[in-house]
Order: structure tokens, then sequence, then C-alpha cells
């Protein structure tokens, strides 16, 4: 049978891993030609990698005469044979007795199973000094992967202790500053056909389980990337950024993670032309950006020492300057970060990079952060010219806006954010989406004093996101506002949960027992709030104003003498 030159130009695509102009072009030629096998076929492969190949199956027999049409059939044996592999997998768990698609399709198909084709997952780590994490991670892949293999690059504590309670295969690599070389120790000595990258302080969902017995029965699938939710506050799931790199692959020759920091396997499976694509419903838990567990593990400094020894060695590399403005923004050198962030946009080639996006964010927030507000909105302005923008820079310039006091505007931006939706496997804070910009359209509102519509918005934030903790407090004020005494009083009390605010609570109920007049609750809240932050005068002043109305001017004076001398010494 002669190529069709549809099929054909179809084939390029895919090779070049363009799937959606690959199906454009076959979906049009089968419009006028249904049942040309050479484009069916095309067509098949095409919607194997959009997880239809039970579809593929199906129509398998049209496809006969086609070109590829053994290369179809092995294809898809591959498929089914691993479906087999996961079935009995789940038939000695109870979960399942058999896969009936699979093994009728095995009995037509007698299939030979080649090397480096199967669904054994194992987890390879590196690690130094992860007692206190490495539990909790290691719990999380019971049931889900088939073996754990732990390397160790010079713990000093109980990690390789706890490592051999889970059955883990040891590993020992001597640390030379370099992750992806003791990366590539972990996966040489890894047995699975694929391996999942995962942290000490990571831990897998629980709707991995199904989501990775999916994924490895797709032999024609290089990676898949997962999402990973990074928790940045102590308290929970407040304040994240979520992003989706590549972590479950399959363990080839040739696949291997390259870079010194930041390490990447993507890279490999483009060099051996193979695809990857997201795990959708996959979620990884990610506690090591936690500002505690960064602080005891000195992480931001040796990072930094790291980084800049990449980018002195490759000054122009954008991807290493985007991951330098990353950690000095977390190590809050806003001004090196401004710098590196702009760098980092100027050296990004015209056909653009998944950080773009992440890369206009650090260098607008940090100039905002640094005070360098209008700067941060002519950012703001810059990204929304270019594939970047979207909903969290229209997010940012709100927020820029709103610092200039410029609130109209501020307004437009956050509403242009509302109208957005998260896109799929964006990287960034999903919180902004999820309950952020509602409490920002709220502080607006609250400083222009519009507390009707404030309270609306706190409320609206309150019922996406309950307890938290800014929301509560913006409630509050409002709630005082609008003389609403009593329900003001119950919000600040909800908010006195959260250590990070609990003095902002305090001095709120001082505000709410002042109004009542009842100076002697006041004076305790102040008190509480002053104990908490001796930093903030205007607490000092409302405490010692309500202890002068109960007739004590000189407490809160002594108070100031201890805590603060130079100011008491200009009373």
């Amino acid at each position: 049978m002669i190529p069709h030159p549809v099929a054909q130009q179809a084939r390029e695509s895919l090779r070049q891993h363009q799937f959606l102009a690959a199906r454009e072009q076959l979906n049009k030629a089968l419009l006028k030609e249904p049942t040309n096998p050479d484009l069916l076929c095309e067509h098949l492969f095409v919607e194997s990698y959009f997880g239809n190949e039970e579809v593929a199956s199906q129509r398998f027999a049209e496809t006969i005469g086609a070109p590829r049409h053994h290369d179809l059939e092995l294809f898809l044996s591959r498929y089914f044979y691993c479906r087999q592999l996961v079935a009995h997998k789940q038939l000695s768990t109870g979960r399942l007795r058999t896969d009936v698609s699979a093994d009728g399709w095995l009995k037509e198909h007698p299939y030979t199973p080649e090397p480096g084709i199967g669904t054994r997952i194992s987890a390879c780590l590196i690690v130094k000094n992860e007692e206190a994490v490495l539990e909790k991670c290691l719990a999380s892949l019971q049931g889900i992967v088939d073996e754990i293999v732990v390397v160790d690059t010079g713990s000093t504590d109980r990690t390789m202790e706890i490592a051999r309670r889970f059955g883990a295969i040891e590993g020992y690599f001597e640390w030379i500053k370099d992750f992806s070389a003791a990366r590539n120790h972990a996966l040489s000595l890894a047995t699975g056909e694929w391996a999942l990258w995962i942290d000490a302080d990571e831990q897998l969902d629980p709707t991995c389980l199904d989501e990775f017995e999916k994924a490895v029965c797709r032999a024609h699938i290089g990676g898949f990337s997962i999402e990973i939710v990074n928790y940045l506050d102590e308290g929970g799931t407040v304040t994240e950024f979520v992003h989706s790199p590549t972590r479950l692959f399959r363990r080839l020759p040739g696949v291997e993670f390259s870079e010194p920091i930041h390490e990447q396997i993507t890279p490999s499976l483009i060099n051996l032309g193979l695809p990857w694509t997201p795990l959708p419903a996959a979620r990884i838990h990610h506690d090591g950006y936690r500002e505690e567990l960064v602080k005891s593990k000195d992480k931001v400094k040796r990072t930094l020492e790291m980084l800049e020894k990449a980018v002195a060695s490759n000054p122009d590399d954008p991807f290493q300057l985007f991951n330098l403005a990353n950690t000095q923004f977390v190590a809050k050198t806003y001004q090196q970060a401004a710098e590196t962030a702009e760098k980092c946009i100027r050296n990004i080639a015209a056909a653009g990079a998944d950080y773009g996006s992440s890369a206009f964010q650090i260098w607008a927030t940090a100039l905002d952060m640094d005070g360098r507000s209008e700067e941060a909105v002519k950012v703001c302005e810059l990204c929304a010219t270019t594939a970047y923008g979207g909903i969290v820079n229209e997010y940012l310039w709100s927020i820029a806006l709103y610092n200039l006091n410029r609130y109209d505007e501020a307004h437009a931006a956050v509403d242009r954010c509302l109208a957005m939706t998260w896109p799929e496997n964006f990287v960034g804070d999903k919180a902004i989406a999820d309950f952020r910009r509602y409490g920002h359209k709220a502080m607006i509102f609250s400083a222009q004093e519009n507390w009707n519509e404030a309270l609306a918005w706190y409320d609206e934030t309150l019922a996406r996101q309950p307890g938290y903790p800014a929301a509560l407090l913006g409630r509050g004020n409002a709630l005082v506002q609008l003389n609403r005494l009593n329900d003001a009083e119950l919000t600040y009390r909800m908010a006195l949960s959260n250590p990070a605010t609990r003095w902002d609570a305090e001095r709120g109920l001082g505000i709410v027992a002042g109004a009542r007049g009842d100076y002697a609750a006041a004076g305790r809240h102040y008190k509480s709030a002053w104990d908490a932050n001796p930093n903030d005068l205007t607490v000092w002043e409302s405490w010692a104003f309500a202890l002068i109305k109960m007739g004590d001017p000189v407490t809160p004076f002594e108070m100031l003498k201890k805590y603060r001398p130079l100011d008491a010494g200009l009373l």
C-alpha cells in the first residue's frame, strides 16, 4: 500500500511530539476518507497517546494493509500485556479478578515481552539526615511502589535505620555537590521498569495508586509529570505553590538526570525521542519548603552556593538564572532576586519556556517586596504583552496597584483575575485561584472604607478557605467599623488559634472591648498583643490608653522602658 501523504505528515508530527497537530491533521483527512487503513492506523496511534488504547484495539482490524499495521499490533500488545500484569497484582490484593480486554487481546495476539516492558515501580531517593521526615515519606509509598531505593550521601542520624525498616535497597554515594550524580546512582540500583523520583520530605497522595497503575501500562510514554503541592506555611495548606515536573518515568538506558542542582530527567527523554504527559489526578505533597525545615537544614545557603557556581560557569543560562532568582527570593534578598529574574526573562528564547511565567512572578513580586511597586506595575504590564500573562500576573498587578493606593485600577486588575480559571499544569500559587483573589478584592474595598462590600468579599473568601487568618482579621475589622461588635469578637476569637495572627487577633479583641467601654478587658488583650510584638508602638499606645482610663498611667511606661528604652526616653 502506498503511504498516504497525510499519514506521513502525521507521523512526522508524532516524531516531534506534536500530538494535537497530528490529531487535527488525521481527523480532517478521515472526514474525506473514513476507511483508509493508513490514515486510520496513524489515527489509532495518536489516540493511544491521548489514553484511548482500548478504542484503538477495537478498531485495529480496520487497519489491515496499512504500512504500520504490525507496529500498531506490537504497540497495543505491550499495553495489554502490562494491563494483565497490573490485573494479576490487583488479584493478589483482592481488588480485581481479571482484565477481560487484556486477556482477550493477548489470546488473539500472542506477545513475548521485550526487555524493559513491565509495570514494576522503583521509588528512588537520595537522603542525608532525614530522620525527621523519612518515615512519613516511605509509609506513603506502601502498596503503590514495588521497591524502594535509598541512597545515603552522608547521614549521621537514624535515616538509614528507618530505610532498613521499610525494606529499602541501600546505597551510599559520596557527596560531590551534584544532585544528578547521586540520583543517577540511585537509578543504577533500581530493578523496576519504571522509576519514581521522590524526596524524603515528600509524600504520595493515595490517588497515586490508581493513577500509577494506569500509567505503567503505557510503555509508549517516556514519563509522566505529577502535580507537586509545596506547602510554605507551618499550619497546613493556606500557603502553597504548585508545579508539575516529570517524576514517574521509564527506567531505560540513557534515561538519566542532568544538571548538578535543580536536576531534570526530561532532557534525557527528549534525547531518546520519548514523549511525556501529565498524570492529572496524581499528586505529591511536599513539606520541605516550610520555614522551620528550611532553617533546620540550612537549605537556602547550600542552594545559593551551588546555583551561584552554576550561573558563574554559564551566566546566560535562563533556567539556572530562574532557579537562582527563586532561591534569592526565598532568602528575602529581593533586590538581587529582581535583578536575576529580569536577566532570566531577557535570556529566554523567543519560543519561551515553561518557567517563564514563574520568572515574571518573581520579578514583579521581588520589586513589590523591595518597595518598588511602580516598577512592579511596569513588569506586570510587560508580562501581559507576552504569552506569560494570565491569572497570576493580574493578581500581582492588582497587589502592586493596591500598594500604590490606585484602588480603582487595582479593582480592574483583580476583576480580570477573577474572570480567569487556573490553567492545567500551570506553575504557581494555586491558592490565588482558590481563595486569595477574593480576599484581595475585600482588602481593596476595606482600603476604600466600603465596609459592606468588604464584608461580603471576606465572607466569600472564608467560604472558600475556612479559617484563612488574613480574611478573619479583615472580617473582624469590617464588623467593628459596622459596629457589629458581637460578631467582630467571635471572628477575632477564631483567629486566636493561629500563632502567626494571634497578636493581631488580641489587638482586635482589645478594640472591641474598648468600643464597649470595657477597659479592663481591653487592657488584657492589648497587653497580650504587646507581649507578642513589642515592636508595635500602636499596640502600646492602645494599651496605655486603656490603663490610663483605669487610673494606671505607670505600668505601660515601665514596660516601654523595659522593652523600648529609646522610645521611652522620647516621651
